[in-house]
């Protein structure tokens, strides 16, 4: 299974970064299913954070 990876950045502070690995996201079988499909929750999280930016996402596997 493969998770969605979060590096995000502070609006105002661009050097204070995070790794966020959104819960409520759902976990895909094969990384090319967690790529093809994170785009649109990458847009969702952003929506609801809009004091951060997403610096870069991936996907991993969880614990890794």
């Amino acid at each position: 299974m493969f998770e969605l990876v979060l590096v995000i950045c502070l609006a105002v502070r661009p050097d204070h970064c995070a790794i966020e690995r959104p819960l409520s996201f759902e976990r895909y079988p094969t990384a090319v299913e967690c790529t093809h499909n994170s785009y649109v929750h990458v847009v969702h999280w952003l929506m609801e954070h809009p004091n951060w930016n997403v610096r870069q996402w991936r996907c991993e596997q969880p614990g890794a």
